[in-house]
């Protein structure tokens, strides 16, 4: 009896050992991970493949950046016209001065004629290319040059970008004070100014937002020594009507006649520089302190 308790005994933890010792059932395949969808390509050209483009694009190029604009086709970053002056492209400086989200380069062009040289800064603005072909147009110039170095004349330091466009770091050659300085000494019209670039009735336009508002574009000295007080004028920052004022009826300032500007005027709009009254009242000291105070602007 007691040998069948044994037996029992054993067999049953055998069937126990043997239960716990059997294969489970296999587990149910992992769920394949989601494959993450690849990030789309931007349509939007780098700073580089604009820099690429233009080097051999058609650009616009004004003498003086105020007289009527030639047309050139440079190849790898050369071009001539038909009076043997020749061209160079140098290196753009990136920042988005439009506000749309696509690099646009400030890029400095320049014309040797014989002694003669012209440098003229251009902004490029960049496209969206998105399903454009291949041959398509990465960026489109604004036709108003926004600085210039000249022999003898205005010099362009730096072009730095910010977070609305580009800083020109520049020397201008003053009418008054500078008439008779060796032109290896330069001028003393030093100014920093930012511009921005703006669409107005469907053109881009250069805006100066400091050190004031004003025209962003090239602005000449007036041969005048002094400007004629004023306060029913309505000046603007651009050639169209609809450009942002600057200038508003009641206010007091300096008007100054300027060189012809056939670029700014072809429209009828009228070109010249103002002087706004807080920078009036300057002393020879103050003055001094801000070389240049006369900006530009448009009315008519």
């Amino acid at each position: 009896m007691r040998r069948s308790l044994a037996v029992s005994a054993v067999l049953l933890a055998g069937l126990v050992l043997g239960a716990c010792a059997a294969p489970s059932a296999p587990a149910e395949p992992s769920a394949t991970p989601e494959t993450a969808e690849a990030a789309p390509e931007s349509s939007a050209p780098t700073g580089e493949d604009i820099q690429e483009w233009v080097a051999n694009a058609e650009w616009s190029f004004a003498p003086d950046g105020l007289l009527e604009p030639l047309t050139l086709s440079f190849a790898e970053g050369m071009a001539s016209d038909d009076l043997m002056r020749t061209y160079e492209i140098g290196d753009g400086v990136e920042s988005d001065a439009n506000d749309d989200g696509i690099p646009d380069l400030a890029i400095p062009v320049s014309q040797t004629d014989g002694n003669g040289y012209l440098e003229l800064w251009y902004v490029w603005l960049g496209r969206d290319v998105a399903g454009a072909s291949d041959d398509a147009a990465l960026a489109d110039q604004v036709t108003y040059p926004i600085a210039r170095t000249t022999r003898c004349g205005d010099v362009v330091h730096e072009v730095t970008p910010t977070d609305s466009g580009f800083s020109i770091d520049q020397t201008l050659w003053m009418p008054h004070t500078d008439q008779d300085r060796d032109c290896s000494g330069g001028g003393t019209g030093d100014q920093i100014r930012d511009i921005t670039v703006t669409m107005i009735a469907d053109t881009a336009y250069p805006i100066q937002v400091a050190p004031i508002e004003a025209w962003g574009g090239v602005c000449p000295r007036s041969d005048w020594l002094d400007g004629i007080p004023d306060n029913a004028v309505d000046g603007r920052a651009a050639p169209p009507s609809s450009a942002p004022s600057v200038i508003s009826v009641g206010e007091n300032v300096a008007l100054y006649e300027l060189p012809d500007a056939p670029l700014l005027t072809a429209d009828g709009a009228r070109f010249f520089g103002f002087q706004p009254e807080e920078l009036m009242g300057d002393s020879q000291e103050e003055a001094g302190a801000t070389p240049v105070r006369m900006h530009c602007a448009f009315a008519g």
